[in-house]
C-alpha cells in the first residue's frame, strides 16, 4: 500500500482521518498521499445566477492548500511521507470513487455526533466504500492511530471466498495481527461450522499463517450490533467488513440493525471488495 487517498471536507472528523492517515503510512512504510476536496458549483441567491467555476475553483483550492499548511504548522517535524493536493468538480462520492482506481486504499473521516458512519449509508462514506476500486478505510472522528494488533472480520458467506481472505492476509501482512474470525449467528441462519471448513482452507493453502486467529459465534439478530460488541470487548482496532459493489454490504445497508452500529460503535471499519482483482 504505497498510495494513499485522502478525500478532505476540511471538518474536524476530515482532519482526524489525515493524521490517522499519516501515521497509518508511517507504519507501512507508504510513499505518498494525495489530499483531495471534491465540490459542486451551486448557485446562490437568485436562480439564475451561477458564480464564475473558475473563481470557485480558485478559492476551493486555496482553501485545500490552507488546511494542508494548517494541518501541519504545528508538527516541526514535518510529514513522514509525500503529500500533494487535488482539487476535483463535481458530486464527491462519484469523483471520489473514479479517483480510487489510482490509489492503494482511501482514508477518510466519517461523520456524525454517533460515531462511526452515522446517517452516512448512503451519503458519501458509504457511497464510496461500495464502489471505490480499492479498499476504504472509514475513520471515526475521535479515533487516534495506534498499532493493530486486534482485527474483528466479519465472517458472513461471501467473506469466506478466497480473493477477499487474500486481501484480508495481505492487509493484515503490515501488522500481524490476532484475526478474530467472527460470525454473527442469526435465526435461521446457515451454521457456522459448514463455512468454517472452507475458512480454514484459505487460510492454510500456504502452510501455517503467520499470525494468530480465532473463531467465534455471536448470537444476535443483529449483525452489526454482534459485531461491535463484539469488537469493543475484545479490544479491536479494527473492523473488517466485505461487500460485492452492491452485494451483501448492500442487503443489509438499510435493515434497523445498521443504524444502531452507526449509533454504537467507535472502531474503524475496513471495506474489503469481494469482486476486484
Amino acid at each position: 500500500m504505497k498510495n494513499l487517498l485522502i478525500p478532505v471536507d476540511f471538518s474536524n472528523a476530515s482532519r482526524n482521518a489525515f493524521w490517522y492517515a499519516m501515521e497509518l503510512a508511517r507504519h507501512i512504510g507508504a510513499e505518498r498521499a494525495k489530499l483531495v476536496h471534491v465540490f459542486l458549483p451551486q448557485s446562490a441567491g437568485e436562480v439564475d445566477f451561477v458564480p464564475p467555476v473558475n473563481a470557485l475553483m480558485e478559492t476551493r483550492n486555496k482553501l485545500l492548500n490552507e488546511f494542508l499548511e494548517d494541518l501541519t504548522a504545528d508538527r516541526p517535524a514535518g510529514l513522514p511521507i509525500e503529500v500533494q493536493t487535488e482539487l476535483l468538480v463535481g458530486f464527491p462520492a462519484d469523483e471520489i470513487a473514479s479517483k480510487s482506481k489510482e490509489f492503494d486504499l482511501v482514508v477518510m473521516g466519517t461523520t456524525g455526533d454517533g460515531g462511526l458512519l452515522e446517517r452516512v449509508f448512503g451519503s458519501v462514506s458509504s457511497s464510496v466504500s461500495q464502489r471505490a476500486d480499492c479498499p476504504v478505510f472509514l475513520i471515526p472522528k475521535d479515533v487516534t492511530f495506534s498499532p493493530i494488533q486486534h482485527m474483528v472480520y466479519a465472517s458472513h458467506y461471501d467473506a469466506h471466498h478466497e480473493t477477499v481472505v487474500k486481501k484480508l492476509i495481505d492487509f493484515n501482512s503490515w501488522f500481524n495481527a490476532h484475526i478474530h474470525f467472527v460470525h454473527v449467528k442469526k435465526k435461521k441462519d446457515i451454521p457456522f461450522e459448514k463455512e468454517q471448513g472452507k475458512l480454514f482452507q484459505e487460510l492454510f493453502e500456504k502452510g501455517d499463517p503467520p499470525f494468530a486467529f480465532e473463531m467465534a459465534e455471536v448470537k444476535d439478530d443483529s449483525v452489526v450490533e454482534g459485531l461491535s460488541e463484539y469488537a469493543a470487548s475484545n479490544n479491536a482496532q479494527v473492523i473488517v467488513m466485505t461487500t460485492r459493489h452492491r452485494g451483501f454490504w448492500d442487503n443489509i445497508l438499510h435493515s434497523s440493525q445498521t443504524k444502531k452500529m452507526v449509533l454504537s460503535t467507535a472502531t474503524p471499519l475496513l471495506i474489503l471488495h469481494l469482486d476486484l482483482e
